[in-house]
């Protein structure tokens, strides 16, 4: 299996311009807190803040040379991070969640070293859900976001299933 992560901030134009078609893709924004399209100096500008943040990173996530989706962290600190995904929308084959899993689970317990990882769904969202819980994510709370149910969940270094 070959995973590559490429970092927001070394991203090429074409590049930025792909990810920004995937995140104002319709079956993408449904599940964003923001759910509104992102214009291209929104995008632009958001990239460039990554470069001085220490909180966050993002990465476009390719599979044997596919680009198939990005993974990111955010309120990253020494013990958690809060981690989040989507797949590239135009690609319809099996098996990417896993894939960008994967690359999540590995990249917050490998490298950002963090004992826990967070993850926050819409309740809505049963197929994302289901993923989360395939990789030993539990349960721990539920809050409101724009009026959605959103589900909280938690998995620790020590719970992970692989």
């Amino acid at each position: 299996m070959r995973l590559y992560l490429c970092n927001f901030t070394t991203l090429s134009e074409p590049q930025k311009q792909m990810i920004l078609a995937w995140r104002n893709h319709e079956a993408v924004r449904a599940h964003m807190y923001n759910e509104k399209t992102i214009s291209e100096a929104e995008h632009f500008s958001f990239i460039e803040s990554l470069k001085t943040r220490e909180d966050r990173c993002y990465f476009l996530v390719q599979h044997e040379g596919v680009d198939i989706g990005v993974i990111d962290f955010n309120n990253i600190s020494n013990e958690r991070a809060v981690m989040g995904l989507y797949a590239n929308p135009t690609l319809h084959q099996k098996g990417v969640g896993s894939l960008l899993m994967d690359a999540i689970v590995t990249y917050a317990f490998e490298t950002l070293k963090v004992r826990i990882l967070k993850a926050e769904v819409f309740e809505s969202n049963t197929k994302a859900k289901a993923l989360y819980e395939k990789f030993g994510f539990c349960e721990k709370g539920r809050k409101m976001v724009n009026e959605k149910e959103v589900i909280c969940m938690e998995l620790s270094h020590e719970h992970r299933s692989f």
